[in-house]
């Protein structure tokens, strides 16, 4: 009769086979990781019966089982055979409903994403567990630090120049140039007068705040300049009805008036057609101001762009303005506290109790 060996183990088997000759648990697969080690240490079948106390010929069916299988052809447990009994979780267990949990729905359900409910019909279908509770498979989940999250989207840049435009800014943002100031520009909008989602706290005996819905906007737009000095920390702009390159070129010669002469601006903005038009570089030139392009679809390189999601969540969420000016407003509000110009607190926590209490 021919001798039979276990076959070469991968890393991570072997790990595997570790945690189950300590599984006290199951003695089943604790006898059969101890099978398969004493193999790989080179005892011979009949050697390996008399220590775990079984008879040769299982230790040679064990090993033609995980030569041909691997692992899964060892394993065994006791719930999935006997129904009714209590069922206990072990690590190798929990270890593949993770796995699967991370695995591509696609492939395995031949949907695009997972919910509770499917992921606990495809463990039972499997017969990797024979029953489990959705609130159990929640828990278990949350537990593996395995949650749900959004996809978000990533463009990457077809500009030719890219590396080149990439660390000239890189080296502005590193590097204050000497006698000169770095400045982020873009324009944030179109801002509408429409209902405006986000979030608010809400208690057992309060509601949640609901939002018209809009079907007509005759308000217009309004487009909101802004300008980030990268020296103070500090946002401004402007308010104008339209953006094109004339509004554009007013803008920066605000910009201009605010700092000395002989200081050089160093500019970070985009591409975009009112930015590029020849009369605004003429007067740049002039004027002591120097453009640093965006690489096309990289506008995450301005500075700016961090601080407008900031703007669109504190100043315009939850909100429904019904005048520009108003609107206006409360983003002007936001900017002043942002720079620091006043505290955040507007009222006094006591008149505003006193006024809820005279309102009841």
């Amino acid at each position: 009769m021919n001798k039979v060996m276990v076959r070469r183990l991968r890393p991570f088997e072997k790990k595997k086979l570790l945690r189950m000759k300590r599984q006290h648990c199951n003695a089943v697969n604790c006898l059969h990781a101890r099978i398969i080690l004493l193999s790989r240490g080179g005892l011979g079948s009949r050697a390996i019966g008399e220590r775990v106390d079984c008879s040769s010929q299982w230790v040679r069916t064990i090993l033609h089982r995980f030569n041909d299988d691997g692992i899964d052809g060892i394993c065994w447990y006791p719930y999935r055979q006997v129904r009714n009994t209590p069922r206990k979780f072990t690590a190798d267990l929990r270890e593949q409903i993770g796995e699967v949990a991370l695995s591509s729905p696609k492939a395995l359900i031949g949907m695009n994403q997972w919910s509770l409910p499917k992921l606990r019909q495809y463990l039972i279908e499997q017969h990797i567990v024979p029953h489990i509770s959705i609130e159990w498979l929640r828990q278990f989940l949350h537990r593996c630090k395995i949650r749900l999250r959004r996809t978000k989207t990533w463009k990457e840049s077809t500009d030719p120049l890219f590396w080149r435009k990439y660390r000239a800014i890189r080296r502005l943002y590193r590097q204050r140039p000497s006698g000169g100031r770095r400045l982020c520009i873009d324009e944030f909008g179109p801002l509408n007068l429409q209902p405006r989602h986000g979030h608010c706290w809400t208690g057992p005996s309060k509601g949640v705040d609901r939002l018209r819905a809009t079907y007509q906007r005759k308000g217009g737009v309004r487009h909101f300049l802004a300008v980030y000095d990268f020296e103070t920390n500090r946002l401004y702009g402007r308010f104008t009805r339209r953006k094109t390159w004339v509004e554009f070129l007013a803008f920066l010669k605000w910009v201009r008036r605010r700092y000395p002469r002989p200081q050089v601006l160093h500019l970070v903005l985009d591409n975009y057609g009112p930015h590029l038009k020849t009369e605004v570089r003429e007067w740049a030139l002039a004027h002591e101001v120097r453009f640093y392009w965006t690489p096309t679809q990289a506008s995450w390189l301005n500075r700016i762009e961090c601080h407008f999601r900031a703007l669109k969540k504190f100043a315009l969420a939850t909100s429904d303005f019904r005048s520009h000016e108003e609107q206006q407003e409360a983003i002007e509000d936001y900017l002043s506290w942002r720079n620091g110009q006043y505290e955040i607190s507007l009222e006094s926590w006591t008149t505003h109790k006193r006024q809820q209490s005279k309102a009841a």
